[in-house]
């Protein structure tokens, strides 16, 4: 806001003065009066007014000696002139004491208003000029940039400024980069790395006089002006920018914004790119990043993607590794990643969720295959891993890699015939909500053949023989002594009733009569 003094003998006029004016509306602020010109200079260098409304007949000092005091002091200030006479020759003197307008009373609120907005005009004009020499005295190119990109600051592009530091050309694109496991804290050892950062990567890319590299909000940034188009040009740049990071010791992800042809839409190219390094989680690592780049998942038909809930993905990721089939992991980790990003995972979310999927398998295993247990910290530490990944690929792939692990352990993978390893897994998760499409899947076979492939080899169709598994342990807990309702739940049948049909469909009797006839 621009700060008013209003100077005037009259109360009712200096009041007036405060309401017939939308003051804020125009960027102003009345910050005090004064009824003469010696009250007038003491509140001129109280509060620094921008600009003066002075009556030119007072008591005493007039306006126009309180002017010439005030120009003494204040060559900037902004002065317009009140009279109720309209006389050539105070206008004359007023003048030479170079004020911005003159208005008779009673003043006109649009006349007045029409000067506060050029006087407005003049003093942001005079501010930028102000601030361009002293740019242009103090900044160098990195500056110029940052004060430019930088949304905080919102400062407009000076084309006076850009020819003076070198930077009117004819495109211009910004490659932005991320500093892998950079410490932020500023000790003067990180300042010192920081340094020798920039010195490697303007040695790699200012050799030429004309590319800048420039920091920004924790990134490195080059602002080039050949745009990097092609494939070819983005592997010439890729191959630059692997020799900054070596020469420097450091691994970097780079991100590549659009091209643009004024220097003032350099903010656009930067926030492309930043896009782009904010999600470098969900892009191929390795890799050089553009506006065309493709993220994990974005070839695949989302609607076609299931929603992420954990104990189905756990279920088929358990029943994989047990059976032994590699494909299957890869595939189902895949797509709970999949399902992950279509309900619009962070990267935190998704290195929690499968941190929640491994655990889960790994417990589950354990169950019967209790060698396992003595791997504990060891697999822990491996799962723990799961937050060190760079990327979604990367995740999916430490993940498959532990899951085969698992999986060899397990002695899963040593066994050749399927149907021996499927018959094994019913034999070992009865208990389970076992279903032949699930098997179907984590055995990579359709559905219907999987079926009848079963049934020629065991002899019963699959969901007899996981019924007749079911019953034949339901058997041995009923004589346990175990409750009935105990031994359903136990066996995998949520329904007690339907668990009695089955069990007395194969057995011949009821499961309370099997305990009486077995002396229980």
């Amino acid at each position: 806001m621009m700060k008013v003094l209003i100077v005037d003998d009259e109360p009712k006029l200096r009041e007036g003065l405060k309401t017939i004016v939308p003051w804020a509306e125009l960027g102003y602020k009345v910050v005090d009066t004064a009824a003469n010109g010696n009250e007038a200079l003491e509140k001129h260098k109280r509060y620094a007014p921008d600009v003066m409304l002075v009556d030119i007949r007072m008591p005493g000092m007039d306006g126009l000696q309180l002017i010439e005091a005030i120009r003494s002091d204040d060559p900037a200030i902004h002065l317009l002139i009140l009279s109720g006479y309209a006389e050539f020759d105070y206008a004359r003197r007023a003048i030479t004491q170079r004020v911005d307008g003159y208005l008779l009373k009673p003043v006109d609120e649009d006349e007045l208003s029409g000067f506060l907005i050029q006087i407005k005009e003049s003093i942001e004009q005079e501010q930028d000029d102000k601030a361009l020499n002293q740019t242009v005295g103090g900044f160098n190119r990195e500056q110029a940039i940052q004060s430019w990109i930088d949304q905080k600051t919102q400062k407009p592009v000076s084309r006076q400024l850009a020819e003076e530091l070198g930077l009117v050309w004819n495109r211009y694109q910004v490659v932005l980069i991320h500093i892998h496991d950079l410490d932020e804290a500023e000790s003067e050892a990180h300042r010192l790395f920081k340094s020798k950062l920039m010195e490697c990567f303007e040695e790699c890319f200012e050799d030429e006089g004309c590319a800048v590299v420039f920091t920004l909000h924790g990134f490195m940034g080059v602002l080039m002006p050949t745009p990097v188009l092609s494939v070819s040009d983005r592997e010439t740049l890729k191959v630059r920018l692997d020799q900054a990071a070596d020469l420097s010791g450091v691994s970097i992800t780079a991100a590549l914004g659009y091209q643009v042809h004024e220097i003032s839409d350099i903010t656009k190219s930067y926030e492309a790119a930043k896009r782009l390094l904010q999600r470098r989680f969900f892009y191929p690592s390795g890799k050089l990043l553009y506006p065309e780049s493709v993220a994990f998942g974005e070839e695949t038909e989302m609607k076609e993607v299931p929603g992420y809930h954990s104990e189905p993905f756990m279920e088929r990721l358990y029943y994989a590794v047990d059976v032994g089939n590699v494909d299957v992991q890869k595939k189902v980790l895949r797509l709970a990643a999949l399902a992950m990003i279509h309900e619009h995972f962070s990267e935190d979310d998704m290195k929690r969720a499968f941190t929640e999927l491994l655990t889960g398998v790994y417990n589950k295993l354990i169950i019967h295959h209790t060698g396992l247990q003595s791997r504990t910290k060891e697999y822990s530490d491996r799962i723990s891993a799961i937050f060190c990944q760079t990327t979604v690929f990367d995740l999916c792939h430490h993940c498959a890699q532990f899951l085969e692990e698992l999986m060899w352990q397990t002695g899963s993978g040593g066994i050749d015939q399927e149907m021996k390893r499927m018959v094994d897994m019913i034999q070992r998760n009865y208990s389970e909500n076992i279903k032949l499409k699930t098997l179907a899947e984590v055995f990579n076979y359709d559905r219907a053949y999987l079926g009848k492939m079963f049934k020629n080899i065991t002899g019963e169709n699959f969901t007899t023989y996981l019924d007749k598994v079911r019953i034949d342990k339901a058997k041995g807990f009923l004589k346990q002594g175990m409750k009935v309702y105990q031994v359903a739940e136990r066996v995998g049948y949520t329904n007690v009733d339907y668990f009695h049909s089955k069990f007395k469909k194969y057995v011949g009797t009821s499961p309370s009569n099997y305990r009486k006839e077995t002396g229980l």
